[in-house]
């Protein structure tokens, strides 16, 4: 039987977490003027500041689909606007991307399409409510190896200095894939959505299981949503907690709980984020004590921001180098 580490190595080897090397192809010249004409306009980073510039950024995990994450991570981000952030949201809910749909907004591009050469930045950027963000990954995140035919760098500069954001919140699939992980391992935190019944909290340790398995982070924070109330939050976030200290090596902490609200309900139906359609109502009170928490230095929350080269680099190693 292998040791614990070798066990690790050879399912790493089975299933990598990056990507691969990147070569240039045919199409770098389209890119090059592509970053050329974004210089040109105004908006992101000058590049007196870029290299000062701190950027956060949350991964928002599930242990199945259903569960409000995709909520939960656009009412979060626009909570984190009102607290005088710049938001940036990457949908990386593989080929059911609805990000857009609850923020009311429309994406005709994604990030393939950039790559590809049929799109500039401008175009692959939505913009949402409040000044927030959205960069579609789109079902082309199953193409996640084809990258091995482009550099990143040129992409990230130019996102840069197209956009101006500390905050990036990346809303992904529900459950275990390699792009989950592969998110995840780029983020500084892990956000876990569940709600309490057994079921759930079952699917969400799992989650846990596979962020302790790969060594993604050594902390995960909790969100219970469609409670009942403040004690059944409690004791599904005391349930999940429990296990996890029993058989897992992941510190598993709690962010807070969300209120099964008729509100939340009625705003996706009107594409209309909660924190927008009804403010006062209990789930967005709830909502913006999440953001408070999150952003808050003295909870930690400044402790692992990264500088714009830093960013750079993690973006590079998500993908390969």
């Amino acid at each position: 039987m292998f040791p614990m580490t070798l066990a690790r190595q050879a399912c790493k080897r089975c299933f990598p977490i990056c990507g691969v090397n990147f070569k240039m192809n045919d199409q770098a010249q389209a890119l090059r003027e592509r970053i050329q004409q974004s210089k040109r306009q105004k908006g992101g980073y000058p590049a007196s500041e870029r290299q000062n510039k701190d950027i956060y950024i949350y991964s928002v995990l599930s242990g199945k689909g259903g569960v409000g994450k995709t909520n939960i991570s656009v009412n979060v981000a626009l909570a984190m606007v009102k607290l005088g952030k710049r938001v940036l949201i990457l949908d990386g809910d593989i080929g059911m991307t609805n990000v857009d749909i609850i923020m009311g907004a429309q994406s005709k591009y994604d990030i393939f399409d950039y790559f590809e050469g049929k799109a500039s930045i401008d175009e692959i950027l939505c913009d949402g409510p409040g000044g927030i963000k959205l960069l579609s990954g789109g079902s082309g995140l199953l193409k996640l190896d084809t990258l091995n035919e482009y550099k990143p760098n040129e992409f990230l500069n130019e996102l840069l200095e197209t956009v101006d954001f500390d905050v990036m919140i990346i809303d992904n699939g529900a459950g275990i894939s390699r792009e989950t992980l592969t998110f995840t391992s780029f983020a500084h935190e892990a956000i876990l959505v569940t709600p309490p019944e057994p079921t759930a909290i079952t699917d969400a340790y799992r989650v846990l299981k596979a962020i302790s398995f790969y060594e993604l982070k050594s902390r995960v924070q909790i969100i219970v949503n469609r409670v009942d109330n403040e004690e059944e939050g409690n004791a599904a976030f005391t349930k999940l907690k429990n296990t996890a200290d029993a058989f897992l090596e992941v510190d598993v902490q709690p962010l807070g709980f969300v209120t099964d609200d008729n509100k939340l309900e009625k705003a996706v139906m009107e594409q209309v984020p909660v924190n927008l359609s009804y403010p006062k109502s209990t789930a967005a009170r709830e909502i913006e004590a999440i953001a408070k928490r999150l952003v808050d230095p003295e909870a930690g929350a400044n402790s692992k921001v990264s500088t714009i080269d830093q960013f750079k680099r993690r973006f590079i190693k998500l993908f390969g180098s």
